[in-house]
């Protein structure tokens, strides 16, 4: 009889593995239509392109650097050209008055020239006079003379007309001096002025050659400038782009590997309950949402009474090291109610670390010993730090934020010296094969 009863047993524990069996057997086993691969390779284009934009950045940097030292410098062109410019206007002036100069020079050699020729024309007529008549003229003056006065009167005559001649004489070479240094002058006024002409002329060429050069590159580097900006701007927009198809896929795959798990779960815990129904174990049945009853003061928090991993010593599902393991991981669906074990004050709603979204709730004493409960990778979080909650009073949902693997509810029951095995407090619980329970 009892060898029957165990081969029904036997049997049942081979049905129910077999049944897992082929259901794991029809779940994705990592055929995923995103792939960490496809992942890692939007990442490193990604940095690449970051790379990519930090290097156009510094690029921009450099020539707007430049394109400042080009403007200064034109801007110090533009001012040494306004002052050429008044230069060249002085000078203009100077050339104006240059040429009035010239031109009345122009006037006293034609009138010196005119006096010379007049003194010119009256030293030979003078001298001709003198080559016709020769000396008779002054030996007819003298021997004209009456008496001794008026041949000392013809004498003195005598003696203004050569004093006459002479004067004559020295009038002309004087013209003719004045002529000579007049036009001296004049050469030497037009020569200063077309020196001084060439001179401002060369300034300015050179310095619209500077300026036309220092423009040119200006306008160079303005272009660069635009075409780099553009450049980095399409780096940028690609980043982006690249950014926000990675955070898609990532965020695809994290939802087909909740699918995954939950399907997973959810065929680990019909073979659970099936493998329970056949060893006619398991404390009541294998509904993964059925009552609990708590023991003293605390309460299940949740519907789902599926145990994925116990209290104790396990291997890390994600690390692959053994370390322990201070609560326990309850199956739950994504978004599953979670309710407060006992009353008591949140002493702490937020980011735990590992823990994700995390609810610490302060129970008081009991029994002598402050106890708090700890609720993990919730989804959301209901309560805030200080708020007074009821045994039962909802505080947020299941969900798979922190170090987790899929959807779960992580429950913890600690004292003052730490956690606690508390899996005795409570009753109708299932467990999944590995769960260490």
């Amino acid at each position: 009889m009892r060898n029957r009863k165990n081969r029904s047993r036997l049997a049942g524990l081979l049905a129910a593995v077999l049944a897992l069996t082929l259901t794991l057997g029809v779940l994705p086993t990592q055929v995923y239509a995103v792939t960490q691969d496809e992942i890692d390779r939007l990442e490193r284009e990604k940095e690449a392109i970051a790379a990519q934009v930090e290097q156009a950045q510094a690029v921009v940097d450099e020539l707007e650097a430049k394109q400042a030292d080009a403007i200064e410098l034109k801007e110090a062109l533009d001012e040494r050209n306004v002052y050429l410019v008044r230069q060249i206007r002085l000078n203009d002036e100077q050339i104006a008055i240059y040429n009035e100069l010239i031109a009345q020079k122009e006037q006293e050699v034609v009138e010196a020239k005119r006096l010379e020729d007049e003194q010119l024309a009256r030293y030979r007529a003078r001298v001709r006079a003198m080559e016709e008549n020769g000396s008779s003229d002054f030996l007819a003056m003298l021997l004209r003379s009456n008496s001794l006065g008026e041949f000392l009167t013809a004498i003195d005559d005598i003696g203004e007309i050569m004093e006459s001649d002479k004067l004559l004489e020295d009038a002309y070479i004087a013209a003719r001096k004045n002529t000579e240094q007049v036009k001296a002058d004049y050469e030497q006024y037009k020569v200063t002025l077309e020196e001084k002409k060439e001179q401002l002329a060369d300034e300015q060429t050179a310095l619209e050659a500077e300026i036309n050069e220092a423009t040119a590159e200006l306008k160079k580097l303005e272009e660069e400038i635009e075409e780099s900006s553009e450049e980095l701007d399409a780096l940028k927009e690609k980043e982006e782009a690249t950014g926000k198809t990675l955070e898609a896929k990532i965020a695809e795959l994290e939802e087909q590997k909740r699918r995954e798990e939950e399907a997973r779960k959810a065929a680990e815990a019909a073979a659970a309950a099936a493998a329970a129904a056949a060893s006619g174990g398991g404390g009541g049945g294998g509904s993964s949402y059925g009552t609990v009853t708590g023991s003293g003061n605390f309460a299940w928090p949740c519907a789902c009474t599926y145990i994925t991993s116990m209290v104790g010593n396990r291997l890390h599902p994600i690390s692959g090291v053994w370390k322990y393991h201070s609560g326990m991981d309850i199956g739950c669906q994504y978004g599953d109610s979670v309710w407060a074990s006992d009353s008591g004050t949140v002493i702490l709603a937020g980011v735990n670390g590992g823990y994700g979204n995390c609810i610490i709730i302060d129970h008081g004493y009991v029994n002598g010993d402050n106890y708090s409960t700890l609720y993990g990778h919730l989804s959301s979080i209901g309560v805030s730090v200080g708020q007074s909650v009821s045994q039962g009073e909802y505080i947020g949902a299941v969900g798979s934020t922190g170090v987790s693997t899929g959807p779960h509810l992580h429950f913890e029951i600690r004292n003052s010296s730490g956690p606690t095995d508390f899996s005795w407090r409570f009753s109708g619980l299932t467990f999944a094969p590995d769960s260490g329970g």
